[in-house]
């Protein structure tokens, strides 16, 4: 069964398709929330007197994405310390909103909310200025049709989303982790780093078993998947689950764009998925991970 979750980070055209990249999650639209006037238009939002917010409404399958992986996608692609306006984006239409669908989600958001508090706060940011609220008796206004997944119908068009750089806690105790690992499997993990090609310990293995992220021993990869791409990495067709890993839009390299993968576990870096390339696979993807992210438990 399918659940839904409204989410408003300032221009609905970026947000919406950070959300449908992931995982688990099976449908995405935009439109407007939390006015005074019932069928908007778009026009008449950007005018800031309706007082709707862009919203992203997302449809998930819980069982393959959790809602705190959709709030944990939340509070990273924006920066909700900033009342009204995200970037050079500014209007109330443009502000920080969580509309919860149920008490358990509404639970988690605000518990989550006091987490990346805390987070951002040893980095000098000041205090959350996001509203989180029930959706009970709020309409959800669909924006037009050139709205809807916008940046797929414009792989260029405007993406200005503002973040705090911080990633979400992952639960981990960081000193014990740093402790227990070699100083490469740390950088990399925790600080997106990447091994030198052709250096890692699995780039030609193929000892059969299961790979697991090195930071919290969560099942990534199996050897079934694994083929021989010459990249310098070790690759992989496909994780073991879809749930496994999350993806993350990487703009490091800017302006081209990545998407990162990442344990869905314990937030650590792994590497970066490609698609398209032509390899003699069923996905025609290649998920190029560092070596030092992984440990091999043979069959």
């Amino acid at each position: 069964m399918s659940e839904s979750a409204f989410f408003a980070t300032g221009c609905f055209w970026g947000a919406e398709r950070r959300f449908w990249q992931l995982n688990g999650v099976l449908k995405t639209e935009v439109g407007y929330m939390g006015g005074t006037t019932s069928t908007p238009t778009y026009k008449q939002v950007c005018t800031g007197e309706t007082a709707h917010a862009e919203m992203v409404r997302v449809d998930f399958d819980p069982k393959l994405i959790a809602y705190q992986d959709l709030l944990k996608e939340f509070w990273t692609m924006h920066d909700p310390t900033t009342l009204n306006s995200q970037g050079n984006d500014i209007g109330s239409q443009y502000r920080s909103v969580i509309y919860t669908t149920n008490s358990q989600q509404l639970r988690e958001a605000l518990a989550s909310k006091d987490i990346y508090q805390k987070a951002i706060s040893s980095s000098d940011y000041g205090p959350i200025v996001t509203e989180i609220l029930s959706s009970d008796g709020v309409q959800f206004w669909p924006a037009e049709e050139y709205h809807q997944r916008y940046l797929e119908k414009n792989p260029d068009g405007y993406d200005c989303h503002s973040n705090t750089g911080i990633a979400f806690p992952s639960g981990i105790d960081e000193s014990e982790l740093r402790n227990r690992l070699d100083p490469l499997s740390f950088s990399v993990l925790r600080e997106a780093a990447t091994e030198r090609p052709f250096t890692g310990e699995y780039v030609d293995t193929e000892t059969l078993g299961v790979y697991k992220c090195k930071a919290c021993h969560s099942e990534l990869f199996r050897s079934e998947t694994k083929f021989h791409s010459g990249c310098g990495w070790p690759s992989f067709y496909a994780p073991t689950q879809a749930d496994a890993v999350t993806l993350v839009e990487d703009h490091s390299l800017a302006p081209r764009v990545r998407t990162e993968v990442r344990c869905s576990h314990c937030d650590s870096h792994l590497g970066h998925v490609f698609e398209g390339e032509g390899y003699d696979v069923p996905t025609d993807q290649r998920w190029c991970i560092n070596s030092v992210a992984m440990i091999l438990e043979p069959k």
